[in-house]
């Protein structure tokens, strides 16, 4: 095989998986560890992924750089939605929540408010749920759902998170012990979880140390991109919730930081 067919079979891996380990690579096309590294090399090089220790990811944005919430809401929608329903199996059926500004957890509380729904139409009791959130999509989300209690924090709002964040936030998060903390995360890396913005990752912060467990809902393209603000260490988290479960080494981090994950 001529190495651009090699590496345009690559680098469709790199997008479809997620995730691509060196190692693999020279099993599955029968080539040396040092050819995957200069495949790897010349196609960061052209842009079409970023390395990371031990294999690569798909190019990602630099870590300054945050999207607006509508642009990042419609991207790997089908994936943040498989996580949302998978992340009904940490709740229970009466229960202290908080959901912050990221947009899986907004996917998140529209399962919620779903199920919600179709509880009370199949004649059976919703959850109980007190839901303390910064998030005015998961506001718009809870409104109307049975059974759902909505506690608003305060703060200064921040119109590309949709979400309130600062020292008024955070010192009304403080003051919380919920049950669960749930969080959406810019980056997943075997230093923990970052974010762009540094009122929204103290905002986050205060997000962990409310949770009695905490829980991070992540799809893929988050596996292996670092911002610029880290937010909670890996052995901060209990629960972690994507499409695609991660490989070594950060899955190697995630088991020795006792994490659980769930990918549907």
């Amino acid at each position: 095989m001529f190495a651009e067919e090699r590496q345009r079979r690559i680098a469709e891996l790199v997008s479809n998986a997620g995730r691509v380990n060196v190692t693999d690579l020279a099993v599955d096309f029968d080539i040396t560890t040092e050819t995957v590294r200069r495949d790897l090399a010349a196609l960061e090089r052209a842009g079409a992924l970023q390395r990371v220790h031990g294999g690569a990811v798909p190019r990602r944005a630099h870590s300054l750089e945050e999207p607006t919430f509508g642009d990042r809401e419609i991207h790997n929608l089908a994936q943040k939605t498989a996580i949302a329903q998978a992340a009904l199996s940490l709740l229970g059926e009466t229960m202290s929540i908080s959901l912050d500004g990221g947009t899986t957890c907004a996917a998140l509380a529209r399962a919620i408010a779903e199920e919600a729904h179709e509880r009370q139409g199949a004649e059976l009791r919703p959850r109980q749920l007190r839901v303390v959130t910064n998030s005015l999509s998961v506001i718009d989300s809870l409104a109307n759902a049975p059974g759902i209690e909505i506690f608003v924090l305060p703060g200064r709002f921040r119109p590309i998170t949709r979400a309130m964040v600062g020292p008024q936030t955070i010192s009304a998060i403080d003051e919380l012990h919920v049950d669960l903390a749930v969080l959406g995360t810019n980056g997943l890396s075997e230093d923990g979880c970052s974010t762009p913005d540094h009122d929204e990752a103290a905002t986050k912060t205060a997000f962990v140390r409310s949770g009695r467990r905490v829980a991070v809902l992540a799809d893929s393209a988050k596996i292996g991109a670092v911002s610029l603000v880290r937010f909670a260490a890996l052995e901060r988290i209990d629960h972690l919730i994507t499409d695609a479960a991660p490989r070594p080494p950060l899955s190697t981090h995630l088991t020795n930081a006792e994490v659980e994950v769930l990918a549907p």
